[in-house]
């Protein structure tokens, strides 16, 4: 008996859907890139329900034929390619002729439509049945209507989420339609209030639409272009970063796409002047001829695949870090030239300026290939490619900069860190002719706490004897040991209190954070925070923690969102196990302090019974312990 089945178009059609049509923002990008592709220059998109209940596209591009009205929601119908050859040259969004079909069988859609030489035509289907058609009064263009999406599919359904998650998703894609296409003016409302109004008026009214005012303030234009390639628009400063991807947008040949070959370049680009768990903005328009691009490897074309990814990512990584050494030459030039004398400013701005052209085609041909191979490879961390080579580059930026501009101070990532992490890395544990650090060595509070106090050394160091061992205890690792495991408790067993700010503090977000934020906004009230939205894009924060209350509000937050891409759920005591480790370091007793007697029994005892990790924190040891024969050796005593 036959086990191969031939699959009806009922059936195909909405396994076809399944890959085209993953959710509502999935119908919005197909109807909108259509639009776009029609040539217009004005598209309006509504939703309702977060996409669910309802999508309206309109457009007023140039319309569909009438006698090609219903082939268009036809399986594998495209007007945009015609043969084989055509897909090694792709001019537009859509190609494929497969997202009408797979809308329509899995919703209900209804099209009007006109073209600049016919009457208005309209079209209804149902689980992609045509159930209704003839003419209607429209202008130039095309109205798309979806509606009761997965009506007939109630397993796929069921997989959506809830509308405020879907109204996100579609959200984050008009900022990027709005980005990619920014001759187009586009809007957007959901549920009747408007999110986003674009002018069409170019790069800049694009950026303004969707980042506002300050953004435009901390940016750079960057154009440069070779024999082959060409990339536009605008770069972050070197002061100005943020805490994830989101704000990094990369047009190429007007698509958007996600590439780690991209991402690589521009990151690395920014090594130099970038701290930890920061991200450069940018918004860049990459033109790459057609036939070193393959757009046609992704269901959803988000993202390519290069002919040639050494010579992409050497391209936009040159582009980009001449920008920047332009940018910060022409600033130092500036500032330099204001304390000189009016007779010299002509001679020192052609001096620094001749440098800057001198020293900006200067390149490390080896590095590059190194950063080029590492991306292509994937070997990158969170915040790029780095090894003991992967600073060369910075490293000669740095050195030009620093030459030129001896008062400018100029760090490299590595040297950026905070002061805490600095001191802790230059900590080495004490290395007699015999230790052994304490793990679970003292099992016995009682015989602990009858032992001898010796005393102290420097103020510091407790010294302890008990039969014939002697302990060196660090009083400051000690003590924030034992405040950081009580904090860490407080927040396990949910034991946290607010502490109310005097004002109360407020942040902006882009969209894919707020909803990031509104998805664990219980989890953050859980920690202590009282949290609420405070407009569209704005929290206000009017408590925290009351066992953190030094916590840098900003600096929380932005460590907080740049969880936004992890697929790990989120735990509170994750969120704060760095902050509470500050806190204990700060409240512990110091290096130092004078301590009574009474003070160190009871110091000593919250420990004594091994229950307690014996390191700080940050991992230092705050116990290490010698024997009677470590030090009989140390004298000659014993051989």
């Amino acid at each position: 008996m036959s086990k191969i089945n031939v699959l009806q178009p009922n059936v195909f059609n909405k396994i076809a859907a399944g890959e085209v049509v993953e959710r509502p923002a999935s119908i919005v990008k197909e109807l909108v890139e259509n639009s776009i592709d029609a040539g217009a220059t004005k598209v309006e998109v509504q939703i309702y329900d977060g996409g669910i209940s309802k999508i309206i596209v309109s457009d007023n591009g140039s319309g569909i034929e009438p006698e090609d009205l219903e082939l268009a929601f036809l399986p594998h119908a495209t007007s945009k390619i015609k043969n084989f050859n055509d897909l090694m040259d792709i001019h537009t969004l859509g190609f494929r002729g497969e997202a009408l079909a797979s809308i329509a069988s899995v919703s209900e859609v209804e099209t009007i439509t006109k073209t600049v030489n016919s009457n208005g035509q309209s079209i209804k289907l149902s689980g992609g049945k045509v159930v209704a058609k003839g003419e209607k009064g429209s202008p130039q263009g095309t109205y798309f209507c979806v509606e009761n999406l997965f009506f007939n599919t109630p397993a796929r359904q069921k997989f959506l989420k809830k509308p405020q998650k879907e109204e996100s998703e579609i959200t984050t894609l008009i900022t990027r339609l709005i980005l990619a296409n920014p001759n187009v003016a586009i809007k957007y409302s959901a549920d009747d209030k408007q999110i986003f109004s674009s002018t069409g008026k170019g790069i800049e009214d694009a950026i303004f639409a969707i980042y506002g005012s300050q953004t435009m303030q901390n940016i750079i234009p960057i154009d440069v272009s070779n024999d082959k390639y060409s990339i536009k628009g605008y770069i972050g400063k070197t002061t100005y970063f943020k805490s994830n991807r989101t704000y990094q947008t990369v047009i190429i040949n007007g698509r958007w796409i996600s590439d780690s070959v991209i991402s690589a370049a521009l990151t690395q680009s920014y090594e130099a002047y970038m701290m930890k768990h920061c991200f450069p903005f940018c918004v860049i328009y990459l033109t790459i001829p057609n036939e070193e691009v393959d757009v046609n490897v992704h269901p959803s074309k988000l993202e390519v695949r290069f002919q040639d990814s050494r010579k992409i990512f050497g391209f936009v990584y040159k582009a980009i870090t001449e920008t920047l050494y332009s940018d910060l030459t022409k600033k130092t030039v500036d500032e330099t030239t204001i304390e000189e004398t009016h007779e010299d400013k002509e001679q020192v701005v052609s001096s620094n300026l001749q440098d800057a052209s001198d020293r900006k085609t200067e390149t490390n041909g080896a590095s590059i290939d190194f950063f080029i191979d590492n991306a292509i490879n994937g070997i990158s961390s969170s915040n790029g490619v780095h090894s003991s080579e992967g600073s060369v580059l910075s490293e000669i930026i740095i050195e030009k900069l620093q030459a030129e501009h001896p008062a400018h101070e100029f760090n490299s990532q590595n040297n950026q860190q905070d002061e805490m992490q600095e001191a802790e890395q230059q900590i080495i544990a004490p290395k007699p002719i015999q230790t052994q650090l304490i793990s679970d060595d003292i099992k016995d509070k009682n015989a602990f706490l009858s032992t001898q106090i010796v005393g102290r050394l420097f103020n510091t160091f407790i010294i302890v004897e008990i039969n014939d061992d002697v302990y060196f205890i660090d009083q400051h690792a000690a003590h924030e040991r034992l405040l950081y495991d009580k904090y860490v408790n407080q927040v396990k067993q949910k034991a946290i209190t607010c502490q109310p700010l005097l004002l109360p503090y407020t942040i902006d977000v882009n969209h894919t954070e707020a909803q990031f934020i509104l998805d664990n906004l219980e989890l953050l009230q859980q920690l202590g925070f009282d949290i609420e939205p405070f407009g569209s894009l704005t929290f206000k924060i009017s408590a925290i923690p009351s066992i953190l209350p030094d916590l840098n509000v900003t600096n929380f937050f932005n460590n907080f969102l740049s969880n936004i891409n992890s697929i790990v759920q989120l735990k509170s005591v994750d969120l704060i196990l760095d902050n509470l480790a500050q806190t204990a370091c700060k409240h512990a007793v110091k290096g130092g302090d004078d301590l009574d007697k009474e003070e160190i029994i009871k110091l000593i005892s919250d420990f004594a019974d091994g229950s307690v990790t014996m390191q700080c924190p940050h991992g230092r040891p705050f116990v290490v312990k010698f024997t009677r024969k470590d030090l009989d050796k140390w004298f000659k005593r014993t051989v």
